[in-house]
């Protein structure tokens, strides 16, 4: 048998680290794993065993509560339990997902609060109050594994987080990473008394409800983050009183690497914060008319360590973005350090802003005298409502295929990597996990 499936002889640490490395992505934007495919675990007696064996493999659940499965007495939650059997003393990474008709029911909540010790990374999604003051019915000294805590659409409108009794139990110092969005918030006041205590936060994702009061002196000092490495900011639609310029003044990270800005009409960013002068990576995204043309010029201008921008073009001067890009003969080239690039789309697709590109793409990833451009990522609409034309000018006037073909030609005979998505309809790049691989 080991000689015509040499798997099947592996050491039992060793088939342990390969069935951990099988676990599929949980269906969010932060990427949490999975259920382990525990069907692995039938193949045979000793990769049963190896798996068993291997508590790390049983520590990551994705649970959604339906109405179906909301009393428990189901093949969901017994599974559920013995996950929590099998992974033993191991730190836990869940997903608690709940349908809109489930809310007040705790089935799995109350389920996994005995295993609090045990918590680790923590995504509730679509929770109400009912859930989330069940959630901080626990003390701080509860939760000593807690470092990452994400919660999407979630209502914190209850008196409960008006009267300051909600999350209070939560150890917010400790947590690492903080991800909170598509969340309504009856007190804004709340949201960033919850931020002052995030003081060893390194990823940060927020999407704000309202203005911070610093009182009538306006002598607040800025909420002091000494390790955060990324930050996700953006201003909920409905909020008063704040833009993005002056939220950025509110904080204090003097270690930031990485900015994923959701725009709203009326942002602007210049002069740029001094802070920020050090990124390495920069995510425009939202409504990006925000972004004038001296705006790309001070942020291309002032932050000369980029090296991972992308950018929401439907409302911006692509054909201007990508000419500072690419570097007048007469000009210095500016981002000099920039190793990829990613854009959505722009219109129209051809003519001036497309020429601009190609020379830029030409003139990026050839360079004589800085840092090269190792990867550029388009994404393009394929129905012309996305550009808002009719589908007889994006045949006759835009010509995406012609964009396409030229993009193909520089990546086919140049060997360049440059990406192209056909088919994207709504790319969401404040979503997505800023990750390390062009710093």
């Amino acid at each position: 048998m080991s000689s015509i499936y040499p798997a099947a002889s592996f050491p039992p640490e060793i088939l342990g680290e390969i069935f951990l490395a099988s676990i599929p992505a949980v269906g969010n934007s932060d990427d949490l794993p999975a259920y382990f495919p525990y069907t692995i675990s039938h193949v045979c007696r000793h990769w049963r065993t190896s798996a068993l064996a291997f508590p790390k493999l049983w520590s990551f659940l994705d649970v959604e509560q339906t109405q179906e499965n909301q009393e428990g007495d189901c093949a969901e939650f017994f599974l559920m339990e013995a996950y929590l059997e099998r992974s033993g003393n191991h730190p836990l990474t869940f997903r608690l997902a709940y349908a809109y008709e489930t809310m007040h029911y705790q089935t799995y909540l109350e389920c996994l609060e005995r295993h609090t010790g045990r918590w680790q990374n923590v995504f509730l999604e679509n929770p109400d109050y009912y859930a989330l003051e069940h959630f901080a019915q626990g003390e701080p000294s509860d939760y000593p594994l807690l470092r990452s805590f994400v919660c999407t659409r979630c209502d914190f409108s209850s008196d409960a987080v008006e009267d300051g009794t909600l999350f209070n139990p939560i150890p917010w110092a400790q947590l690492e990473r903080y991800h909170e969005y598509e969340s309504s918030w009856s007190d804004p006041m709340r949201q960033w008394e919850i931020l002052t205590q995030l003081t060893n936060v390194v990823d940060l994702r927020v999407e704000f409800s309202g203005e911070y009061d610093i009182g009538a002196e306006g002598k607040e000092s800025p909420f002091k983050m000494p390790r955060l490495r990324f930050a996700s900011l953006a201003i909920d639609k409905d909020a008063e009183g704040v833009d993005m310029k002056q939220l950025l003044k509110r904080f204090d990270f003097p270690c930031i690497q990485g900015l994923n800005l959701k725009l709203v009409d009326g942002d602007g960013l210049s002069p740029v914060p001094h802070q920020l002068k050090r990124l390495k990576i920069l995510r425009l995204c939202g409504s990006s008319s925000a972004i004038s043309n001296p705006d790309l010029l001070a942020l291309l201008t002032e932050i000369e360590t980029l090296t991972d921008l992308a950018v929401e073009l439907r409302c911006v001067d692509s054909a201007y973005l990508f000419e500072l890009l690419g570097g007048a003969p007469e000009s210095a080239v500016l981002a000099p350090q920039l190793r990829a690039l990613r854009t959505t789309d722009f219109k129209p697709v051809a003519g001036a802003a497309l020429d601009a590109l190609l020379r830029m793409l030409r003139q990026r990833f050839a360079p004589v005298e800085y840092t090269r451009l190792e990867r550029f990522e388009f994404f393009l609409g394929a129905e012309p409502y996305i550009l808002d034309v009719s589908r007889e000018e994006w045949d006759a006037k835009d010509k995406p295929s012609t964009m396409f073909n030229d993009l193909e030609s520089l990546r086919v005979h140049e060997g360049w990597d440059i990406r192209v998505h056909k088919d994207w309809l709504q790319h969401d790049f404040w979503k997505e996990e800023m990750d390390e691989e062009f710093l």
